[in-house]
Parts: C-alpha cells; sequence; structure tokens
C-alpha cells in the first residue's frame, strides 16, 4: 500500500478520537514506516493507554512537513481511505502474524463500544490464554463478508428471435444471438437482415 520515503497526501482530521466533530486539514508527509495491525497488532497496553483513538489496519509514522515533526497516521482516518474503525479481540501465537483465533464481537467506533473493549481487555487479561497472547486488531470481516456476497459479473442470456422479411412474409430469417440492450448500430451486433 505505501512504501518508506514515499510522499503523500491525505486529508486527515485535527482529531482523531471516537465520536469526535473535527475539521480535515490537507497534510504532506513523508513516510518513514507503515504498521500493518494484522501482522503487527496492536498490545493490551498500547491500547488501554488510547483507548478512545480512531484506528484502522495501518499506521503510519511520518514527517508531517507543516508541522515539521515526526507524528503517526491511521491512514483509516483519512477521507482518502475512511473506514469504520471497529476492533476486535484476538489471539496470536508468539511472534505470530495472523490471529490463531478471534474472540470478541465487533467492537463499534463509539465511545460507549470502546469503554466495552477496554473492560473485556482487563478482563481477558486475568485469564489463562494457554500461551496466545491478547491482542487488539481492526475488523476487516464486513469488508471480507461484502466482497463474497458481490456475484460475479454475469452476462444475460442471449436472446434469439426470428425475423420475417418483408419481401418474403413466408420465410423466417433467424437471427443472431444478440445481448440484451445492444441495438442493431452497436459495434459488436451485425443487423438481423
Amino acid at each position: 500500500m505505501f512504501k518508506p520515503d514515499t510522499e503523500i497526501e491525505l486529508t486527515y482530521p485535527d482529531s482523531t478520537l471516537v465520536e469526535s466533530n473535527t475539521t480535515f486539514r490537507r497534510r504532506y508527509l513523508q513516510i518513514r514506516e507503515v504498521r500493518d495491525l494484522i501482522a503487527d497488532p496492536i498490545t493490551p497496553e498500547e491500547y488501554l493507554r488510547r483507548p478512545l483513538t480512531q484506528r484502522s489496519r495501518y499506521l503510519l509514522t511520518a514527517y508531517d512537513k507543516e508541522s515539521k515533526s515526526w507524528r503517526q497516521f491511521y491512514v483509516g482516518s483519512s477521507k482518502e481511505f475512511l473506514t469504520d474503525g471497529r476492533l476486535r479481540i484476538a489471539l496470536y501465537e508468539k511472534g505470530g502474524t495472523s490471529p490463531k483465533k478471534i474472540v470478541s464481537r465487533s467492537f463499534e467506533a463509539t465511545r460507549r463500544d470502546r469503554i466495552a473493549l477496554a473492560r473485556e481487555v482487563k478482563a481477558m487479561q486475568e485469564k489463562d490464554l494457554a500461551g496466545l497472547e491478547l491482542r487488539i486488531i481492526p475488523d476487516e470481516s464486513r469488508v471480507l463478508k461484502q466482497q463474497a456476497k458481490k456475484p460475479a459479473a454475469s452476462r444475460p442470456a442471449p436472446v434469439k428471435e426470428n425475423y420475417t422479411r418483408k419481401d418474403s412474409p413466408a420465410r423466417s430469417v433467424k437471427a443472431p444471438a444478440m445481448t440484451r440492450g445492444m441495438t442493431a448500430s452497436s459495434p459488436l451486433v451485425a443487423p438481423p437482415f
């Protein structure tokens, strides 16, 4: 998606807190690092430090040319790549780059759900996880479900019709198969006479 040392422009909010009314500003960034929160998920400590932050799958560490400082930017908070910011709790094997098991419902990007997620994380930290590590990941399932539900682009069945010539009403002529919505002037269809 993004590569280190590239320069990008993002329309990014002034505040990334969930449910905040914020203004967006154009940011000119030079990327230093890209973190995929599926391969390198959020630890409970990171989440609990700032539970109300709007998070998404990709976190950029970049130099903001306007403020002349290094900052972090969740790509899904920008207008160009806006996501719904839902999160889930998952269990990872030590050093794993994909979840072994997802153990929670999807938490929406609302204050109420983020506080509920924080409570759930704290409660799960007390449990025996059989050697697995507790992590918080962006919920990509809705996007994947939408892609799976999209029907494959299918062509309509050809329509065959019989036409009668004006000069010979008794003899019908079989027209070539034509697709609905196409006319005789369409470039790929020959007229039936």
